[in-house]
């Protein structure tokens, strides 16, 4: 009887929404329906409605049907997507800073020719003020400095003419054997580069010495200054590498990838920046990218660029979802994210290839949400055989870092898997570390670990693997054993990481041996997340 009333109610609801709108197409929210009579029915919002009496609201965002067994979602999201912040599409990394910060930096363009001077405004945007023909510059700070066999100066002659334009000043410092230089807005000229100022030849003009931030341009392999720049704190100089047919791709030696011995090469411009926690002569380098080239530059260094195609796309996902994530990331320093492994692993195009451009076009713009707010999408090498809750890794409960037990990537069966991730294992004695206790969480992971009275708890627990057990290649997934034969602990596992978010194996092997696409890698470790 109650199941027949809901079918009469639901004729009845659908029938009164079909009479006062014959000549509308769909429902939307805020929408006048009006009949063929006088009245007028005014939605405020629109439902669809199930033979079993449920209602779905109907958002402009999601699609949903009505059923014999009620409503379904058919596609979109119920949620408002939101849109990532990202300053003119650029994204700022940190080569140098801090502890690394550089001396001097070389710059050569392997792809294009020639620089443009200038800066980047508050909306990321590029100021021209000069430019060279030059493809090979070093930038240093303008202070006293050695850079290989050439020393520079603070000091310089300054010409009493200000100029209109960098061309007119060019031109001065052509006539003179100086240099322009852009300070605080308008173009002056100089000569030289002393160690100090009575070292300077004061009947040329006035001495002056270079500000805290002022920054030189120098011809590579020779002490020819071509261009200065003082701009206070301000703005800093940028160079933005010039090229005719495609984007530019420029060297810095100074930057290396991990084996030490290769410089990295980048799409985009560079900023240095000299800061008063710094000593005076370094510089902070700051490559300034489009979103899709930096993804380009991640995706083969996170990710092997051999790996199958959809793995790829998963992680070109992941890492623009990051770094959306992580906007303005060192304020102190002037960028957004680093080019290490505290954040993502950068190191430009040096080994991009076919594939991995390849996955991230594919997915360009596309990112991973849960409710339509960007994750955090965390990822690491390999799970071992489940990755773990955020709350169990570091502090907060995060709904879609939940922890799932994963039957793909003990699939793998490559020599590196096998060798570093698919197991590991170690032995050591009660007798020189003491009692040894371990606590796990409910899906299996180290929880804590208590050895000699000291406990090691949550992401923690890897320093016993480390500092204990002696072992490189650590996981969250393992277990500790007591054998009393030998008086000796046990401890065998297996991944290598945090064990929160994505396995990078894992994703792997999804898509490898399971023919998996790069959303249901992405769904299957972010709980309840989805790619848009």
């Amino acid at each position: 009887m109650r199941s027949s009333l809901k079918r009469v109610i639901t004729a009845l609801l659908a029938a009164v929404l079909l009479a006062t709108a014959p000549c509308v197409p769909a429902f939307g929210a805020q929408t006048y329906y009006v009949n063929d009579g006088d009245n007028t029915l005014a939605l405020a919002d629109a439902y669809a409605i199930g033979a079993d009496g449920s209602t779905a609201k109907l958002p402009e965002r999601g699609v949903y049907a009505a059923t014999a067994s009620g409503t379904q979602l058919l596609g979109g999201s119920e949620y408002e997507n939101e849109q990532p912040n990202i300053p003119n599409g650029i994204v700022r990394v940190g080569l140098a800073f801090g502890s690394t910060a550089l001396d001097a930096v070389h710059l050569q363009i392997q792809t294009g020719s020639g620089f443009a001077f200038g800066y980047y405004d508050s909306d990321r945007v590029f100021r021209s003020v000069g430019s060279t023909a030059e493809s090979a510059v070093i930038v240093v700070a303008d202070t006293n400095v050695t850079v290989g066999d050439s020393a520079f100066g603070a000091y310089h002659v300054q010409l009493g003419d200000t100029y209109p334009s960098f061309d007119a000043a060019q031109a001065a410092a052509n006539s003179c054997g100086g240099y322009p230089v852009y300070y605080n807005g308008s173009y002056r000229v100089r000569i030289g580069s002393y160690q100090s100022a009575d070292g300077a030849p004061a009947s040329q003009g006035t001495v002056v010495s270079g500000g805290a931030r002022s920054v030189l341009v120098v011809k590579a392999g020779t002490d020819q200054i071509l261009f200065g720049f003082d701009c206070g704190s301000t703005y800093s100089l940028s160079l933005a590498p010039q090229s005719g047919r495609g984007a530019a791709i420029t060297q810095v030696a100074e930057c290396k990838d991990r084996s030490g011995t290769r410089s990295c090469t980048y799409y985009g411009d560079f900023q240095f920046t000299r800061l008063n926690t710094q000593e005076p002569q370094k510089l902070t380098l700051v490559n300034f990218v489009g979103l899709e080239p930096y993804v380009k530059g991640v995706t083969p260094y996170e990710m092997s660029s051999s790996w199958p195609l959809e793995a790829l796309k998963a992680q070109a996902v992941c890492a623009r979802t990051y770094i959306a994530s992580h906007m303005n990331g060192s304020p102190a320093y002037g960028f957004d994210v680093t080019g290490t492994t505290t954040s993502q692993v950068y190191y430009g195009t040096l080994d991009a290839s076919a594939n991995s451009d390849r996955a991230v076009d594919e997915t360009a713009g596309k990112f991973v949400r849960y409710e339509g707010k960007l994750c955090e999408t965390f990822y690491f090498a390999a799970d071992g055989g489940a990755t773990e809750d955020s709350e169990n890794v570091w502090v907060t409960a995060v709904p879609y870092l939940r922890g799932v037990i994963d039957p793909y990537e003990d699939a793998l069966t490559d020599p590196s898997f096998v060798k570093y991730y698919k197991s590991w294992s170690a032995t050591i004695s009660r007798a020189v570390v003491g009692d040894v206790s371990i606590t796990y969480t409910p899906i299996g992971n180290a929880m804590t670990v208590t050895v000699g009275g000291k406990t090691y708890s949550k992401d923690n627990v890897r320093t016993f693997l480390t500092k204990i057990c002696g072992l490189r290649y650590n996981s969250r997934h393992f277990t500790v054993e007591y054998d009393a034969a030998s008086n000796a602990y046990n401890v065998v596992g297996g991944g290598y990481g945090h064990n929160c978010g994505m396995s990078q194996r894992g994703a792997q092997a999804m898509a490898e041996i399971y023919g998996k696409t790069y959303e249901d890698i992405i769904s299957f470790y972010y709980t309840g997340a989805y790619v848009s």
